[in-house]
């Protein structure tokens, strides 16, 4: 057996992220279910969980899934965040503390919880192999830890490193992504029902062309080129063009502003009270 699965991986917190991040492991063959502990504030929930994968084990506190881990993933809400870290942080085995969430400054994070802690955001398309993790380490995370948890995430996703202070806007790319992806589609759909179209098949017709530029893309086809392929100079493509570069770009710059103001509000609030 490869020594990460030799690991014990704990997961406290199965709401969409949570369950998607340890389904990805689980199904990537990255985490054995033999060596997984979960635990969720609905026990039921984890129960429910643990039944997709026999043999995965069933803390009844945070703090039982903390003792028996090497790797601890915690994914819960903000608010429950700080709360849950100074839990774990009496368990007399101190694991290296994976949080999934983006709000506090890693040396803080490791003040909280005695332990080596690495920041991670997934993205819930972790559950069908595909979406980008993105990862930062604290000052404690030791090289070892930092190799074993990149090469767990990297079976169900592509892993990317990014520095603390740009996490927030690599995540409204990332993790927010399928979200905003997903209505850009729709409103897309939504403008071809709105002339005669039936909505089943366009949304047929917009799915399944995104999913063919995104092949192309993946291939290594740029852009410009494939804009060019369909595009004729002065054709009707081309007007369709004119229109999304001319607006789309405020459009974007509009979302970021609003969600990075909204990173920067949850921030706030928590340092205020952890006191900083």
């Amino acid at each position: 057996m490869p020594d990460g699965l030799r690991l014990r991986y704990g997961f406290i917190g199965l709401g969409n992220m949570g369950s998607s991040l340890a389904a990805g492991l689980l199904d990537s063959g990255a985490v054995s279910p033999g060596f997984t502990v979960v635990a969720n504030r609905s026990l039921a929930k984890a129960q429910s969980f643990a039944r997709r994968y026999p043999g995965v084990t069933v803390a009844e506190s945070n703090l039982i899934a903390a003792e028996g881990s090497d790797t601890l993933f915690v994914a819960v809400r903000t608010d429950q965040l700080l709360g849950v870290l100074k839990e774990v942080s009496s368990a007399g085995k101190h694991a290296h503390v994976v949080v999934v969430n983006g709000a506090i400054p890693l040396p803080l994070l490791e003040k909280v919880c005695r332990s080596p802690v690495s920041r991670l955001i997934p993205s819930v398309t972790m559950e069908r192999g595909r979406g980008v993790s993105l990862l930062s380490h604290g000052p404690s995370v030791s090289a070892p830890q930092a190799r074993r948890l990149q090469e767990a995430l990297g079976r169900a996703s592509m892993v990317i490193a990014v520095q603390e202070d740009k996490m927030d806007a690599a995540a409204d790319l990332t993790s927010c992504g399928p979200a905003l992806i997903a209505e850009t589609m729709r409103q897309f759909a939504e403008a071809g029902v709105r002339r005669g179209l039936d909505p089943n098949q366009a949304w047929e017709m917009v799915l399944e062309t995104m999913q063919g530029a995104a092949l192309a893309l993946t291939s290594g086809e740029s852009v410009a080129s494939l804009k060019e392929k369909v595009a004729t100079r002065g054709g009707i493509t081309e007007q369709g063009l004119l229109v999304l570069e001319a607006e789309l770009p405020a459009v974007f710059d509009k979302v970021m502003d609003r969600t990075l103001a909204k990173h920067a509000e949850v921030r706030e609030r928590l340092m205020k009270d952890i006191g900083q």
